[in-house]
């Protein structure tokens, strides 16, 4: 079939733009019909159990891997129009990158620039940027195969800017590195995104992305599962509402209790630790202030009165269990 020339698009478009992408292997199929489209400035987190097609996804985009059917678009170009092109739009960090004996910091970035035949003058701007931005200009003639994890993420990360991309493909960037540098690198994340890269980005540690992520993309054997804010994930899971109560006299708790289970509409009340307790109201979220004035109304000292989202952890295990 014949495809449209990237002129016909519109600024507007999205700078992602995946539709009915189908990866087939020698008795896999990897990825399934899968469409979803990213925005500029964008950060989207990718999830999936093992063996879900993540990273068979993310090396289609980036034009490692050749899809067997479907669309894949950057910033209104087709991977198949210009692959050239579209090489130089990405920044693609896997999750373990080749290091070179003998070569510092500053060499690492120096080699890459040459192979993407950046010039001179802006070659050392580009480079003296990265090692700012990604705070390793103060370790820039260390030998590469010196640095620890944290740092060897960071050069990945900076050799994946080299050519400016306008959009981040990262593979499991976290896995492996302790609590410091993971907040380090959540900071650099949001940092690209405010300079307007859009950020597609796989992890299983789930609480980071649900700290980062502006959206969440799931899949499972190759299949969309669901693609949305994890709000409206959440909201999707969660049929009914879930709150939980703290009390200033722990003392009250028990009739708070008997309080509770004698109204309509409220189960599952579970008393907790240092004066606290929570249940279940199948009642619409409107209807809350109501039941917290009744509740202050008869004399329960209250100091906490929250409902309880899902955590990513318990939406993930449901979405995975094909409860949504």
């Amino acid at each position: 079939m014949r495809r449209m020339p990237s002129y016909f698009f519109l600024k507007d478009t999205p700078m992602l733009q995946v539709d009915n992408l189908v990866k087939v292997f020698p008795n896999t199929l990897a990825v399934n019909n899968l469409s979803f489209h990213l925005n500029r400035g964008e950060i989207c987190g990718f999830v999936g159990p093992n063996g879900a097609g993540k990273t068979t996804t993310m090396r289609m985009i980036a034009t490692l891997e050749e899809p067997s059917a479907g669309e894949i678009r950057l910033d209104g170009i087709s991977v198949f129009e210009d692959p050239y092109q579209i090489r130089r739009m990405i920044g693609f960090m896997p999750d373990h990158y080749g290091t070179y004996h003998g070569m510092t910091v500053r060499d690492y970035l120096e080699f890459y620039a040459r192979a993407y035949e950046i010039d001179g003058p802006l070659r050392r701007q580009r480079i003296g940027d990265i090692l700012e931005f990604t705070g390793l200009d103060q370790i820039e003639e260390k030998m590469v195969e010196s640095l620890s994890k944290g740092m060897r993420q960071r050069l990945n990360l900076g050799r994946a800017l080299i050519n400016d991309p306008k959009i981040m493909i990262m593979d499991e960037p976290a896995a492996g590195l302790d609590p410091r540098a993971r907040i380090e690198l959540r900071y650099l994340i949001k940092n690209l995104a405010e300079r307007d890269k859009t950020v597609f980005v796989s992890s299983h540690i789930l609480t980071e992305l649900s700290e980062m992520c502006d959206r969440m993309l799931v899949i499972d054997k190759g299949n969309m599962i669901t693609f949305g804010t994890l709000e409206d994930i959440q909201r999707g899971l969660q049929q009914a509402l879930r709150i939980q109560v703290k009390l200033n006299q722990p003392d009250q708790i028990a009739a708070l209790e008997r309080f509770l289970l004698e109204r309509a509409g409220i189960s599952d009340v579970v008393v907790g630790e240092g004066a606290t307790l929570s249940f279940t109201l199948a009642e619409e979220i409107d209807k809350v202030p109501a039941l917290m004035k009744e509740i202050l109304n008869a004399g329960f000292l209250v100091v906490e009165f929250k409902p309880c989202a899902l955590t990513m952890e318990e939406a993930f295990i449901q979405i995975t269990e094909g409860l949504f």
